[in-house]
């Protein structure tokens, strides 16, 4: 059995997701879909990256990713296919599959030129359907990724602003707020490991309108409802949360705002 994970910023009110999975199904039945999620804000490449790099870990090894969040669709952008150890990912060559990709080690990146695994009609708009959904459905029946396309090197690297260290504090920024509005940073865990920043610590947190001390907790449920607390979510980045509660209105940030960190004590 092929285990294909479907992402996509196209949302459940059209018919463009069944479309996808029609034409993967059409070309092989057997196969088993998960949608990841299709709820990604529209045009948003980096949402969708870090939304697929945060649900891959937990898909057994072999899995075909199919992600479409394509704004440059029809354009020079090209059509992609990295395989890594474990995994092979489809779509879009905007930055979209590097993350969740490179956490898995790419052996190789194939740029998608090979028409006859394609609809015999290519639309313009909706690459999503006739290149990527037919790749993938190729792809579960067995087809070679070496008959797929032309080998690549230069395929385009996760857009994730890199942290900064200064004198003992880190500074980054928001990349994500999640539907519970959890704000999640790009610092990870094994930048806050390197500056022994761990659990039990408390956390200057400069960000929105003000500093505040927070601190940094295995689990939600640490602090008292309505209160704010920091925790390494599931996706390995540092998160500030409120506890049953919606920290990035607390708080008052959105994508792209600059956070810095310092440890201030340690329990």
């Amino acid at each position: 059995m092929v285990v294909i994970g479907i992402l996509s910023d196209f949302g459940l009110k059209d018919s463009y997701v069944a479309q996808m999975k029609a034409v993967i199904l059409s070309i092989s039945p057997s196969t088993t879909i998960v949608d990841i999620s299709h709820g990604i804000d529209r045009h948003d490449v980096q949402q969708g990256m870090f939304v697929l790099a945060s649900a891959t870990p937990y898909f057994p090894d072999n899995t075909i990713y199919l992600a479409v969040v394509d704004p440059e669709v029809g354009g020079p952008r090209r059509p992609l296919l990295l395989e890594t150890r474990r995994s092979k990912f489809v779509g879009p060559d905007n930055g979209l599959l590097a993350l969740a990709a490179e956490r898995e080690d790419i052996v190789a990146a194939h740029h998608l030129t090979e028409r006859q695994y394609f609809a015999k009609s290519v639309s313009s708009t909706f690459h999503g359907r006739d290149i990527f959904a037919h790749v993938t459905g190729h792809l579960a029946n067995g087809v070679s990724p070496l008959l797929l396309g032309q080998p690549i090197s230069d395929y385009t690297k996760p857009q994730i602003p890199t942290p900064k260290l200064d004198k003992g504090r880190i500074m980054g920024a928001v990349i994500r707020i999640d539907g519970f509005g959890n704000v999640v940073t790009n610092i990870d865990r094994q930048l806050l490991d390197r500056e022994e920043i761990r659990t039990g610590s408390t956390i200057r947190f400069e960000i929105g309108h003000g500093a505040r001390e927070i601190p940094l907790c295995s689990e939600y449920a640490d602090v008292e409802p309505g209160e704010l607390l920091a925790v390494i979510g599931g996706h390995g980045f540092l998160e500030i949360a409120v506890n049953q509660g919606d920290a990035s209105k607390r708080i008052e940030v959105r994508v792209g705002s600059p956070v810095t960190i310092q440890r201030v004590k340690m329990i």
